[in-house]
């Protein structure tokens, strides 16, 4: 049975702005658990027209305002940080919330270059020996940490890079579907194939990251695909369009024709959208679905994560890990 998490990249939409975006990400946590999804996860993402530069704070928000659903990171940005105070962050989470919390880390972007260059530090270890060094740290039973049992590592990445380290350290991997515009099942294969246990994992284990611009209203999902093609030419913006703004910018703007064949984005109405699903459950035969989604308003956020988890036969929350 698959299991589903809810994957917030807290972005900062026109009429909600960087403090509802945050409050609202915690709301979309309370309603994932309600409709049974396994995991809750934030995305670390730096500038203004991003919610969560310190997901490890909205990770404490989201698991204080729940019970059961495990609340984690995709990803933190794990380049720009020291390996013991990422490790130490999640120790304490996970003490707070025993087996609820998830780390997942990456290598980014996460922001644009300019910001990017003020994270960056000199001298910083590669990003490969970073990783060992989280895995050593929450693992080893040094004075390093108190004694906890370690978060549920995940390595997330789009690429075959990231497949070959999760391997490699015998780490789960997340791989990001919605980076590319078809499908690469010849990344998972690399991961699976490479697999070899580690003391946080003894077999592979696969999670999909997909974006989906579902809604029962097809004006409703012609309105998310603009807001996407908005989205992603934002420079220059403190904020995405809101929803009122696609609803008044819909008569004036002639947007592009959406390609049936991109997988970067699973659109349409349910059927439409469980279609796309299908194919692409099939492609990876993956353990886990990480659901995201670029929608301006929470109602219509919180009832595109309620189609996909009717779509999706699922396996039980409460059953953690």
């Amino acid at each position: 049975m698959m299991k589903l998490t809810a994957f917030d990249q807290v972005l900062v939409f026109g009429g909600t702005g960087p403090a509802g975006a945050a409050r609202e990400s915690v709301r979309l946590a309370e309603a994932a658990e309600r409709l049974g999804y396994h995991r809750f996860w934030v995305a670390e993402h730096h500038g203004a027209t991003s919610g969560c530069g310190s997901p490890e704070i909205l990770v404490v928000a989201a698991a204080a305002a729940t019970g059961t659903i495990r609340v984690g990171t995709a990803s933190v940005l794990l380049p720009h940080y020291a390996p013991l105070k990422v490790a130490t962050t999640f120790n304490l989470l996970e003490r707070l919330h025993p087996g609820r919390i998830d780390l997942g880390v990456g290598r980014g972007p996460g922001a644009v270059e300019s910001v990017t260059r003020l994270l960056a530090r000199e001298g910083e270890a590669p990003y490969h020996e970073k990783i060992e060094q989280l895995l050593a740290q929450l693992t080893a039973g040094t004075d390093l940490l108190p004694d906890s049992t370690p978060p549920q590592l995940w390595l997330t990445g789009a690429g075959a890079g990231g497949a070959h380290l999760a391997a490699h350290f015998g780490l789960p991997f997340c791989f990001a579907q919605f980076a590319h515009g078809a499908l690469r099942p010849e990344i998972v294969e690399l991961y699976r194939q490479k697999f070899r246990p580690g003391p946080l994992g003894a077999v592979p284990r696969v999670a999909v990251a997909v974006r989906v611009a579902c809604a029962d209203d097809p004006g409703d999902v012609r309105l998310l695909r603009a807001g996407l093609a908005l989205g992603t030419a934002s420079a220059g913006r403190r904020t995405l369009p809101s929803w009122d703004e696609l609803h008044a910018l819909a008569p004036t703007t002639s947007w592009p024709e959406a390609d049936p064949d991109d997988m970067s984005v699973l659109a349409g109405v349910p059927a439409e959208v469980a279609e796309r699903l299908a194919v692409l459950t099939a492609a990876y035969a993956s353990d886990e679905l990480a659901i995201t989604t670029l929608c301006p308003d929470l109602g219509l956020r919180i009832r595109t994560f309620e189609l996909l988890r009717a779509m999706v036969p699922t396996a039980s929350a409460s059953g953690r890990p």
